[in-house]
């Protein structure tokens, strides 16, 4: 009776190790899909800016007629490495997160063939191909840039607003959330 007590306690012993480390696995795991995701945020963001400032600065040496071999190759090696960036986020980040990131990489890709057709002499394919329009739409994608940004806070849980402290003009911090779970207050408005 003893041994069978003995082996009960150490086979419930053994199952509950193995699960605590089934636990640790799965945790680890998803940490790691964590950390990718947000590698690959702050790699397509940067890379979206880059390739936006070497649109902007395309536009600007194109309208004082001083685009030269290394402004193009400049424009180019943002353009791919853009689209690196954008491949690798089609295959690893969350579907609302990537319609943002789609918007964005149309805007910018539409903006390089513009800019490219002017640069060339090529008569735009439609209206609205004036390096005027391609200027405004430049400056435009500062938006789709700044919401691309803010969706991948979100889906990170790093936006610095949430919807109860916009109304109150109070800017919730993920300390002060932490603050409040641990007072048992916990609701996301001021205490």
């Amino acid at each position: 009776m003893t041994q069978k007590l003995a082996d009960k306690a150490k086979t419930k012993e053994l199952n509950h190790s193995e699960r605590q480390r089934a636990e640790e696995r799965q945790y680890e795991t998803k940490r790691a899909v964590e950390e990718g995701i947000r590698t690959c945020y702050v790699m397509l963001n940067t890379a979206s800016l880059d390739y936006h400032s070497e649109l902007n600065n395309f536009w600007y040496a194109l309208g004082a007629g001083g685009v030269t071999d290394d402004s193009r190759s400049r424009l180019d090696a943002a353009r791919r490495e853009h689209r690196a960036r954008y491949s690798e986020a089609q295959m690893r980040i969350p579907d609302e997160v990537l319609a943002s990131a789609d918007d964005v990489h149309r805007r910018l890709s539409r903006m390089y063939g513009v800019l490219k057709r002017l640069d060339g002499g090529i008569p735009p394919r439609r209206e609205g191909e004036s390096l005027e329009q391609a200027h405004a739409q430049i400056v435009e994608c500062w938006d789709r840039l700044s919401e691309m940004r803010q969706a991948m806070r979100q889906s990170l849980g790093l936006s610095l607003t949430q919807p109860d402290a916009a109304a109150s003009d109070h800017v919730v911090l993920p300390s002060d959330d932490m603050a409040r779970g641990q007072r048992g207050g916990g609701t996301g408005g001021r205490s």
